[in-house]
């Protein structure tokens, strides 16, 4: 019993030593302003530095999928397949769609047997069509 109650105080006496050393640390430095030229225009720089719209970029449309022979598929059935593969999200958190993930991060282990389901399923004929699914965007537009 002294034993159990020597420890406990030591482990107390360990963690108010901890406590008073993170009350008492220095705050971190401040990271160095980012300088903008002043002589131009405010909102152009905003703009510049924002750069492309990550949504359009991780929604764009997809005509090669890495891992996937496309070229084995009649051209009916490999519409249909890029149809569903840029319509569907990669459930992997990227914000991707199965086709963009696979070309973003070819090694993504959520995307991979997804891709491989789908391409499987409109292979074997199991997937025909594609009526509401995302349709391939006009070329040049």
């Amino acid at each position: 019993m002294f034993w159990g109650a020597a420890w406990a105080i030591l482990v107390l006496a360990a963690g108010g030593g901890l406590l008073y050393r993170q009350a008492i640390r220095p705050p971190a430095a401040t990271p160095p302003a980012v300088e903008l030229d002043p002589g131009g225009d405010v909102v152009e720089e905003a703009l510049r530095l924002a750069g492309i719209d990550s949504l359009a970029a991780r929604g764009r449309w997809v005509d090669e999928v890495p891992g996937v022979d496309l070229a084995a598929l009649p051209p009916a059935r490999r519409e249909v397949f890029l149809r569903f593969a840029n319509a569907r999200r990669c459930t992997c958190d990227c914000g991707y769609t199965l086709a963009g993930c696979r070309n973003f991060d070819a090694s993504c282990e959520t995307s991979a047997p997804s891709v491989a389901a789908l391409y499987d399923s409109v292979r074997a004929g199991f997937i025909r069509i594609a009526d509401g699914v995302r349709e391939r965007p006009a070329r040049g537009g």
